[in-house]
């Protein structure tokens, strides 16, 4: 009796630290889904990596493979894919869609990574204006902080949705058009504030809305609560909400080793751009029957009203400057005496920011959703772009038997990998 005594006070113990405290609910808004009349194309892009061969005996090394995919779709006629960018869906593939997607190694000899890691850094500084560094021919692996060829492959895919992005504004979408992207607009450790920043004006003067679509990370998890309470209690319609101040403030500014990273909006200890072009973040449950798939919405900076005149008018002024002397508003000075500007710094309009940008926007992500539009499939706001460029376990076999081809003039490649085993996770792994 004694131990099951001891039992019942753990599970009560257990039930106790299960207690969330109240949550404080935002305002929120019910939205109906809704094409605007001026939207006649949507852009979605996504990518994907996994590791394809392992060294034997040391998992970490071996060879990955990755991919972006953008796709373009006219909601009119949501059955007819206007473009690709990106690996097809199915086998039997060709060779050209196996070059689709790009290999990363990372194995013993340290010379050779060296040189495949400084062929890489060559074209990303040229085509991505990457942050300006000691090339990779110089370092040793620990100086590069590479922790095995899956995360090196993330790295790099990072770098080519960037450049994918940058395709999809700048030569395919017409103005008007609608973009969504998967994950974050950071920066990241690659791309230089400069190299995001430009991107960010780029889209506003080609007039495309561009929007990120977030569903992982430690501010998800802080917001399950909230949304769970709206969800269950509160309504049963599509629901959205701004992400209140002190959420944001308490989520990163107490519990990440480096909380500037992810508030900050202006700075860089290189720069006076943008370090991530992410603003009015947004909480949105497309089903409240099914509130776990919502999803943290960032719109780009330079689509809110108080931001976009100077990139209009085309005015020779950084953000900072805008920010602090026109708009007279708050910023945070740093160990250095510069001035950075957090996302919850950032001056909105109640009418042009909320009313004409964020709910209209959400209409339609929502109408993509309901209607499948070219595959947009609920829960996963970006569908078929992500299904696609995921590798599935089908779709690696595949992939190595095509390589194993490839391979085939080298008896001591086949001899010295081997195909590790495959864990279906269409996940990133490189968080920034």
């Amino acid at each position: 009796m004694d131990g099951f005594g001891n039992l019942v006070a753990h599970t009560k113990r257990i039930e106790l630290g299960l207690q969330r405290q109240d949550v404080e609910i935002p305002n929120y808004r019910t939205v109906q889904p809704r094409i605007l009349d001026k939207t006649r194309y949507i852009g979605a892009l996504d990518g994907s990596d996994q590791q394809m061969y392992a060294v034997p005996g040391i998992a970490e090394l071996g060879v990955a493979v990755w991919a972006t995919l953008f796709l373009e779709f006219d909601v009119r006629h949501p059955d007819k894919e206007i473009h690709r960018s990106g690996p097809n869906s199915s086998g039997p593939w060709t060779k050209r869609d196996l070059a689709n997607y790009r290999i990363s190694i990372e194995l013993h000899n340290e010379q050779a990574n060296k040189k495949f890691r400084n062929d890489y850094y060559s074209w990303r500084q040229i085509l991505s204006h990457a942050r300006p560094t000691e090339p990779p021919i110089f370092k040793t692996a620990e100086e590069r902080k590479i922790k095995g060829v899956r995360q090196q492959a993330a790295i790099e895919r990072a770098t080519g949705e960037w450049l994918a992005w940058q395709a999809a504004i700048t030569r395919h979408l017409p103005p008007g058009s609608l973009m969504l992207r998967d994950g974050r607009f950071n920066c990241q450790i690659e791309q230089s504030a400069s190299w995001v920043d430009q991107m960010g004006r780029r889209a506003v003067r080609n007039q495309i809305r561009a929007v990120a679509v977030v569903k992982s990370g430690l501010l998800y998890g802080q917001l399950f609560p909230i949304v769970r309470e709206i969800a269950t209690n509160r309504t049963k319609q599509p629901f959205y909400f701004i992400l209140p101040k002190n959420v944001i403030e308490d989520c990163y500014g107490k519990n990440e080793k480096n909380p500037i990273r992810k508030t900050l909006m202006v700075g860089g200890k290189d720069h006076t751009d943008l370090a991530g072009i992410g603003a009015l973040w947004t909480a949105f449950c497309p089903n409240p029957d099914d509130f776990k798939s919502f999803v943290i919405l960032e719109f780009n900076l330079y689509d809110l009203y108080n931001y976009k005149t100077p990139i209009i008018d085309r005015e020779p002024i950084d953000l900072r400057t805008w920010h602090i002397e026109k708009l007279e508003e708050a910023t945070h000075d740093t160990p250095k005496g510069t001035k950075h500007i957090w996302v919850t710094d950032l001056k909105i309009n109640e009418t042009r920011d909320i009313e004409d940008l964020v709910e209209p926007t959400i209409q339609e992500i929502l109408e993509l959703c309901e209607r499948e539009v070219g595959h947009f499939g609920y829960p996963n706001l970006l569908g078929k772009a992500h299904r696609e460029v995921v590798l599935t376990n089908s779709k690696m076999k595949l992939l190595r038997e095509q390589y194993k081809e490839l391979f085939a003039y080298s008896n001591k490649i086949i001899e010295e990998l081997e195909g590790n085993e495959f864990v279906e996770n269409p996940h990133k792994i490189h968080h920034i």
